[in-house]
This record gives structure tokens, C-alpha cells and sequence, in this order.
């Protein structure tokens, strides 16, 4: 583990700096890919960011509120960049809400923006995995395997860097299909299936895993239910009911 970094003879927390990275790689990526599909790339870039800064705020805001207590005497506190102080489901549900309305508000195409998006998340998310190694989160069950890395008192699996290599898989099966996509949207299903499939193995590596009272792991259960929706999302646009077809696509069939 290396929590901080030496740089320039200053020392810096590692997740936060790659955190900054891996936002910044993303969107220059989701941009490029926006370009290519005829997008205005300074729509992804609005999107993302807005949906991000909602997502902060909110989670920051809701951590606030829950712990009233501890800041009623001072609220200058509520400021402090403290990364552990924040309720994520709150924020993310915030971010989703703000992307909606931009969405909505330029009328953006839904498929082809999932789709300049995808690539970026993929390649985004690889980088987190990586700061989150560095700094030692969500780290494996224990192992004697040979690549193992001493964490927390133990031998581990290196969880995260199985994350972050299934993720850059991911990355390049997604840029070398992306020209030969079916449909709009047929990019971010795909990548939903591919990541919700890694996650599904994957976290039966991690020890920080969360459970369901059945004992079932969280994780693992949201995984397969996005793998099979869709997988259930391709398959119906790739083979679409016959009911469901215009004029021209029921003239070519015939």
C-alpha cells in the first residue's frame, strides 16, 4: 500500500490525487467517444460534471443532516473536505436527479450519449480501482497464493487489481465494438453486462463485502440482477418482437 505520494517534496493522500485522475481520464475519454458519435462533446462534459458536483454536495449535505448534532455549534465544520463524511446512496441519487434534467433539458439522444459515456465510466473506474490499492479499501479475503499482497495483517487477494484489469478488458472490448454497435445504447448495455459479470466473481474475493440477513452478498445479488436485465435489454433489441417493428424494418425482414 502506498496511501501517500511524494510529489515535488510535497506528500499528498494517493486516493484523492488518482480520484481527480480517474474523473479527468473519463471525461476526456466519454468526450472523444461523443465526438465520434456526432455528439457535442461539451455536453458530456456538462453532464458529468454537474451530475458529480450534485452528487458531492448532496452526499456531503445528507451526512450533515443525519449528524445534526455534532455540527449545530459549527457549521464551518460542515465545509471541511473530510471523504469519509458523506452518505452516498443520498448523493448519487442527487447526481442522478440533476443528470435527468440536463438530459431532458438538451434533449440529448439517450442511447448514443450512454454509449460516449460507457468507454469513459470503464476506463474511469480502472483508475479508482487502482487508488483504491494504493490506499488499501475494499481489500480481499486471504490467501496463500503467490501473488497475494500483505494487507492488514495478512496475505490478501489483490482485489482491486483484479477490478482494474477486468476493467481494462472491459475498456477494450468496448472500444473495438464500438464502431460495429447495433443500436443506440447497444455500448452501455453491453458494458453494464460485462462490469455486473466481473462483479458477480470478483466479489466473491473481497472480505469487506456486504451482506443481506440471507448471507447473500449485496454486491453480488445487484450484479446478477444488471447482468440479466441486460442481457434481457440486447437480446430484445437485437431480436425484437414482431409486433413492436415499423413498416421499413417488417419490409426488410419480409
Amino acid at each position: 500500500m502506498a496511501p501517500t505520494l511524494s510529489i515535488f517534496g510535497l506528500t499528498v493522500q494517493a486516493y484523492p490525487l488518482l480520484l481527480l485522475a480517474a474523473v479527468w481520464a473519463g471525461l476526456w475519454l466519454a468526450a472523444r467517444q461523443a465526438r465520434r458519435l456526432g455528439l457535442e462533446a461539451d455536453h458530456v462534459y456538462n453532464l458529468v460534471f454537474y451530475a458529480m458536483l450534485a452528487t458531492l454536495l448532496g452526499a456531503r449535505l445528507a451526512y450533515v443532516l443525519g449528524n445534526w448534532s455534532a455540527y449545530r455549534d459549527g457549521l464551518l465544520a460542515a465545509l471541511s473536505p473530510t471523504p469519509t463524511a458523506l452518505r452516498w446512496p443520498e448523493g448519487l441519487a442527487l447526481g442522478g436527479l440533476v443528470a435527468l434534467i440536463y438530459w431532458l433539458r438538451y434533449r440529448l439522444p439517450a442511447g448514443l450519449t450512454l454509449d460516449a459515456l460507457a468507454p469513459g465510466l470503464a476506463l474511469g473506474m480502472a483508475v479508482e480501482r487502482l487508488a483504491a490499492f494504493l490506499d488499501g479499501r475494499h481489500y480481499g479475503e486471504p490467501t496463500t497464493l503467490p501473488w497475494g499482497i500483505a494487507m492488514w495483517g495478512e496475505v490478501r487477494h489483490p482485489v482491486q487489481l483484479y477490478e482494474m484489469v477486468a476493467l481494462l478488458v472491459i475498456l477494450g472490448l468496448l472500444m473495438w465494438q464500438s464502431a460495429r454497435r447495433a443500436y443506440g445504447g447497444h455500448t452501455f448495455a453491453l458494458f453494464v453486462a460485462l462490469y455486473a459479470g466481473s462483479r458477480l466473481f470478483l466479489e466473491a474475493f473481497r472480505a469487506d463485502a456486504a451482506l443481506m440477513s440471507s448471507g447473500l452478498r449485496t454486491m453480488q445479488v445487484i450484479a446478477l440482477v444488471a447482468l440479466l436485465g441486460a442481457i434481457w435489454y440486447m437480446y430484445r433489441r437485437r431480436f425484437p418482437a414482431v409486433g413492436s417493428l415499423s413498416e421499413v424494418e417488417l419490409e426488410k425482414i419480409s
